[in-house]
């Protein structure tokens, strides 16, 4: 049980409809020199880059602001469950969750709030998340999200960066909030979600279910003026290659992203039609503040008429009582939840029983850990499908995916509407040859406008062509389907030849008594750097650090092997959406401290 505590709280550190038929729609077309046709591997660009154009064509999504998309077809099921907490039960009908939201967009107007300002969200998952942040979108204003579980001075930071003029939080983390709103001078326009916990007084706020009550008496919102292209949401980054910053995404990005993976799923996998027959059930167990919960799972889910059980945190007993009440028929998650089902004797063949899908980003995951999922729960691809997908904040987020559910490892091929180059990081010279390592860029609708007040770093990651530059070294094989080997930053240089951590990491999780691994490069005066593996053991397990080198050794060249050590530890630090933060690895290291 310890180590499902260290694994829970790592994880806590971390669509198919019709469209209206008189929506207009927007075409997406990037500039080449040959138009692009699926059936075309690769295309020449206006300057003469190799482009590997998305084998599903271009995207058509509509000119709507999230709301609109989102709310287009809610007469269809307004009755059906829309929201419902998993611990509590307090439930909303998609007719009480669109008039809610309407009503806070009211009040939040009568507030005098102006188009474009920003609003700080910051509370864990629960159903009025989703009605604070569609609200906020209809009032004409920004959201920027903040994870709940930060510290005064990482929320005081962000709302600093981001220049929110107010906040909508919970009750459960007000006393934090109210230090850092305090800090930034807010106090006056707090706005508090009654989560049903006990505790701090919400004395001197403003009640969230009091915007619902006055907003139903207030007037309809006038006409606004904002744009599809204006700026939406304002998450941050993760931090991991340096200081949080702002992803600037509009409207279009995240509307335009939930169509370009509309397109290419089917109803078999992904999300069925809603009637009221039949409403597929979808857990949300991760962090709605991150783009992957929020326009990977929330927002197009609600589009789609399915039932969101919402989880505040990961606790492993709570989160497997929804699979026994609620039958989940599709499962959204990241590679922590997937080692947790695997390894858990707390779970069971019975849980995923009603699960037809899986769908895992955020990480990659290996072969082994699919394969080991896969015989825990008996599962077969005439009945299950397994898929993995890629994407970052800055492309809103889903960029590629694996729909087939047979190669487990790949990221798949990048979804419809958004065009890939694979970069020598070394040379710059594009790369069209299967199984040979590059930087992946991207190109779509999807990616964001740039990072907020931060010209230097956007200029580094955001071509003026269009190019994102992700930072991931990726190959792909003989069908164009891609494969994440690492972050280019994230390499480790012996003696010049190039060590992924998360090879060798995926090498230790086969180890019989290892649980989670990470690995990083430290300095070595004669190879440059070396890898030192961080070793979290199973329960009871035992094992010395001269047995795991030695496992290592057996299975890869010599360069790659651990001659850095190994450090055995109780759990390993990761992001809210389940990647390992080897920088702080590392700074941990060249800090003396492991």
């Amino acid at each position: 049980m310890k180590s499902l505590r260290h694994l829970s709280r790592g994880i806590r550190k971390f669509e198919r409809t019709l469209l209206n038929d008189g929506a207009s729609k927007i075409p997406y077309s990037s500039s080449r020199s040959v138009s692009a046709r699926s059936e075309e591997r690769f295309i020449r660009g206006q300057n003469q880059e190799i482009i590997i154009p998305s084998p599903y064509g271009e995207v058509t999504y509509p000119n709507s602001k999230i709301p609109e998309y989102v709310w287009r077809n809610v007469n269809e099921f307004s009755k059906l469950i829309a929201l419902e907490c998993g611990v509590t039960g307090r439930k909303y009908t998609y007719g009480q969750a669109r008039d809610a939201a309407n009503y806070v967009a009211r009040s939040l107007r009568n507030l005098k709030f102006a188009e474009g300002d920003i609003i700080a969200l910051i509370a864990p998952n629960l159903p009025e998340w989703a009605l604070a942040f569609l609200g906020i979108l209809e009032a004409g204003l920004v959201v920027t999200t903040i994870n709940p579980y930060y510290t005064v001075e990482e929320i005081t930071m962000q709302l600093e960066l981001s220049g929110a003029k107010g906040i909508v939080t919970a009750k459960e983390i007000l006393p934090v909030v109210r230090k850092a709103a305090a800090k930034h001078r807010l106090g006056s326009s707090l706005i508090v979600i009654e989560d049903g916990t006990t505790g701090p007084t919400t004395e001197g706020t403003i009640l969230f279910k009091d915007l619902i009550t006055r907003g139903k008496d207030l007037p309809g919102l006038k006409a606004l003026n904002r744009s599809t292209e204006d700026l939406a949401v304002l998450p941050f980054s993760s931090g991991t290659t340096g200081l949080p910053k702002g992803v600037m995404l509009t409207h279009a990005n995240l509307v335009s992203n939930m169509e370009m993976v509309n397109a290419i799923v089917d109803q078999d996998m992904w999300i069925r039609a809603t009637t009221e027959e039949y409403q597929d059930v979808i857990p949300i167990f991760l962090p709605s503040f991150h783009i992957f919960g929020m326009n990977g799972i929330l927002l197009p889910c609600l589009a789609a008429g399915t039932k969101l059980v919402t989880l505040p945190k990961f606790q492993p007993e709570t989160f497997l009582d929804v699979f026994v009440k609620q039958k989940p028929t599709i499962l959204i998650c990241v590679p922590p939840i997937i080692l947790f089902l695997s390894v858990s004797p707390l779970v069971k063949k019975e849980h995923l029983s009603n699960v037809r899908t899986a769908f895992s980003g955020a990480a990659p995951l290996s072969k082994e850990d699919v394969d080991r999922f896969y015989e825990k729960f008996r599962l077969d691809n005439s009945r299950f499908k397994f898929c993995q997908g890629y994407g970052l904040t800055e492309c809103a987020p889903v960029a590629f995916m694996e729909k087939t559910g047979l190669k487990y490892a790949s990221i798949g091929k990048n979804i419809c509407g958004c065009d890939a180059r694979l970069v020598d990081p070394v040379t710059k010279v594009d790369i069209c040859e299967p199984r040979r390592n590059g930087e992946l860029w991207i190109r779509g609708p999807h990616v964001m406008k740039g990072y907020f007040d931060n010209p230097e770093a956007t200029k580094e990651i955001l071509r003026e062509d269009g190019w994102l530059k992700t930072g991931d070294i990726a190959y792909f094989d003989d069908d164009l389907d891609f494969f994440i080997t690492d972050r280019l930053k994230e390499l480790i240089k012996v003696k010049g030849f190039q060590v992924p951590p998360a090879e060798l990491e995926s090498l230790l999780r086969t180890h019989p008594d290892v649980e989670e691994a990470a690995i990083i490069g430290i300095p070595d005066a004669r190879s440059g750097e070396v890898p030192r593996a961080y070793v979290v053991l199973k329960k009871d397990r035992k094992i010395s650090e001269e047995e795991i080198k030695n496992f290592i050794k057996g299975k890869v060249s010599e360069y790659k092997r651990l001659n850095g050590g190994v450090s055995f530890v109780r759990d390993i630090p990761k992001n809210a959406s389940g990647k390992i933060l080897r920088i702080k690895i590392k700074e941990a290291y060249l800090r003396g401290n492991s």
